[in-house]
């Protein structure tokens, strides 16, 4: 019932995180308390959703309508109130069914909009910022078992406590890949058929099939794993480059039009297409924010100084 203690949990922040990790640290007797409450609060949060002006639009136009074909009122008020009480209470069932963050298979999911980022504290007080497009399921009961698994589908940045049992924390994604740690920091991206996993501090183990048989990579900071096609490419990295997204801007470094328009697609759902595919080589370094989705695809035009045609919510670039 804390104000302050429910904002860490539903909004944390570094200096939050820093006065909780120190109170928890110094009451280790309440530390059970802390993880039942923060679960609970996880599971009553509710994700961020606006109606679009059309959608406002439509819904008013349907209620007067609706009105309208109801000039004729039952007399009896009561009986009336009771119907209408009975409507509105069917739509906000309705609407909190497709809003609660838990599913009816004992798991609980976060899930992230096109053009939206979220940050979560999970019940063992990691922080996890989930990138555009992206969810993370995790168990009802997960801090119970004897290893922290989350599913990811998209990009996720993680920054894992190390607990008091020494309880391994494992990211699993859809192609068998699987990364395992203690304490530290890494940015998972799984999208479609590519996975990089990126490591910033500490040092995680990250499990792959290989033939048929699970093979493991132990990795360092500053190194940068991915999985395409069933091969593994290990190379050093700037890892500030690979999580930048987490302060709402890019890192450019000879970055590929083609791997910009990856970025718009997979972070907002827009489709860009090119006059001639010879430009998708071309490569840029630098930096860029994030924005709304009209506006990246407007700071691919600037940094790469195309010309941006949009025609029936479609988008082409040419020189």
């Amino acid at each position: 019932m804390d104000e302050n203690f429910r904002a860490w949990v539903w909004n944390p922040t570094d200096e939050s995180n820093q006065f909780w990790r120190s109170w928890i640290a110094n009451h280790p007797d309440k530390t059970d308390e802390v993880y039942e409450a923060i679960s609970l609060l996880n599971k009553l949060s509710f994700p961020n959703y606006r109606l679009t002006e059309e959608e406002t639009s439509s819904l008013w136009h349907d209620i007067r309508n609706f009105s309208q074909s109801k000039k004729k009122v039952v007399s009896d008020k009561s009986s009336s109130f009771g119907w209408w009480l009975g409507a509105a209470a069917g739509v906000i069932l309705a609407t909190v069914s497709s809003l609660l963050i838990w599913n009816h298979d004992n798991t609980i999911s976060y899930e992230t909009a096109y053009g939206e980022t979220r940050t979560l504290l999970l019940p063992d007080s990691s922080t996890v910022i989930l990138n555009a497009n992206s969810r993370i399921v995790l168990s009802d009961d997960w801090n119970k078992n004897a290893t922290r698994k989350v599913w990811l589908a998209g990009e996720a940045f993680f920054e894992v406590v190390h607990t008091r049992n020494h309880q391994p924390f494992q990211v699993k994604v859809g192609d068998g890949l699987a990364v395992e740690v203690l304490g530290t920091s890494f940015n998972v991206y799984h999208r479609e058929s590519d996975t990089k996993v990126v490591l910033n501090s500490g040092k995680i183990t990250l499990t792959y099939p290989e033939a048929k048989e699970e093979k493991k990579i132990v990795m360092k900071p500053g190194e940068l794993v991915e999985y395409k096609e069933d091969r593994i490419v290990k190379r050093e990295v700037d890892p500030t480059m690979y999580a930048s997204w987490t302060e709402n801007k890019i890192i450019l470094n000879q970055t590929s039009l083609l791997e910009m328009i990856r970025m718009a697609k997979d972070n907002y759902g827009v489709e860009i297409e090119v006059a001639s595919e010879k430009m998708l080589t071309q490569t840029v370094s630098g930096s860029m924010p994030t924005g709304n989705a009209e506006n990246f695809a407007n700071q691919i035009a600037r940094v790469f100084q195309l010309q941006i045609i949009r025609e029936n919510n479609k988008i082409l670039l040419h020189e």
